[in-house]
């Protein structure tokens, strides 16, 4: 195998492991409380982020003392907020739901530059993100737009996803002088800490922990190693060796993988979620400029904002 067939091998890993999070998330949402399965997921990333680190032992950039409060507020923003909203999102809505929203991700974190970083849009990245909108639109609501009914685990699914935006916008605006796994250790790290005060002043996780099963603690381990430590290495590893643009269409592939575990635990997507997930692939693969739009489509402007 090559090595551009290797970091490729990578990237999809890395999406298989995000993916997947979702429908192990879904499990533990019926036995565990949000705080203490947030809780425990991130002590696990907490301790191997930091075993990696000691093991590479390479020398890192050297942190200001005014990167302390940046990172403080990105961690408890993107790791404490991003993942209290995920696990009560995911004990009433679907792991595919949860997915399809979260795909909107890269859509709302441009958004959110054309606000924060005066960024510029392209009309067809517009036409995109309306299409993807559209998707998740048709899957939260039933179809029903007249009698708009939205089941509370998709509103929350939707502020796990404006959160994470939010970090990751945060990170480009007030921390691109952090190498990209030194700003997740210390966010991760924080964003743990932050979950375990707050799991033990509200849960008593230590009551609650010696009851649950092998498989739960299975499932969390799994979401700590390969849905957060494993997932971000291989996906900077793309990114570093194909670039930002090349790689970025791979996270499309998120809510597939979603489908394809739901599946192979015997669980059927409804019609909606599939026509959803359409919808939001082909908007997506437009915002990115990998599909063009038909001739009579295309808008005469060039650029908006």
């Amino acid at each position: 195998m090559n090595s551009n067939a290797s970091i490729w091998l990578l990237i999809v890993f890395s999406t298989l492991f995000w993916g997947s999070n979702f429908n192990a998330g879904h499990e533990i949402a019926g036995v565990m409380p949000p705080l203490t399965a947030a809780a425990e997921r991130f002590f696990i990333a907490l301790v191997i982020f930091w075993l990696f680190r000691w093991w590479s032992g390479k020398a890192e950039s050297q942190l200001h003392w005014r990167d302390a409060p940046v990172l403080g507020v990105l961690g408890i923003l993107g790791v404490f907020g991003f993942n209290y909203a995920f696990f009560i999102a995911l004990h009433s809505t679907t792991p595919l739901n949860a997915a399809l929203i979260m795909a909107l991700s890269p859509l709302v974190s441009v958004l959110l530059s054309v606000v924060l970083l005066n960024a510029r849009m392209k009309v067809v990245q517009i036409a995109g993100m309306l299409l993807a909108f559209i998707g998740v639109s048709l899957v939260i609501t039933g179809g029903d737009f007249s009698q708009l009914n939205v089941a509370s685990g998709d509103l929350w699914m939707l502020l796990a996803c404006l959160v994470w935006s939010l970090y990751s916008v945060g990170s480009k605006k007030y921390a691109p002088h952090i190498p990209p796994l030194q700003f997740a250790r210390w966010t991760v790290s924080i964003g743990a800490i932050a979950l375990i005060v707050a799991a033990l002043v509200i849960e008593q996780p230590q009551q609650i922990i010696p009851q649950l099963t092998l498989k739960s603690h299975s499932i969390l381990l799994y979401m700590g190693l390969c849905g957060s430590v494993l997932a971000y290495v291989f996906w900077l590893k793309g990114v570093q060796q194909l670039g930002p643009d090349k790689s970025a269409i791979a996270f499309n592939l998120v809510p597939v993988f979603t489908l394809l575990v739901s599946l192979m635990l015997g669980v059927m997507p409804n019609a909606l979620q599939v026509g959803g997930l359409v919808l939001v692939l082909f908007g997506v693969l437009v915002f990115n400029g990998k599909v063009a739009l038909p001739a009579a489509l295309k808008p005469s402007a060039g650029r908006v904002g």
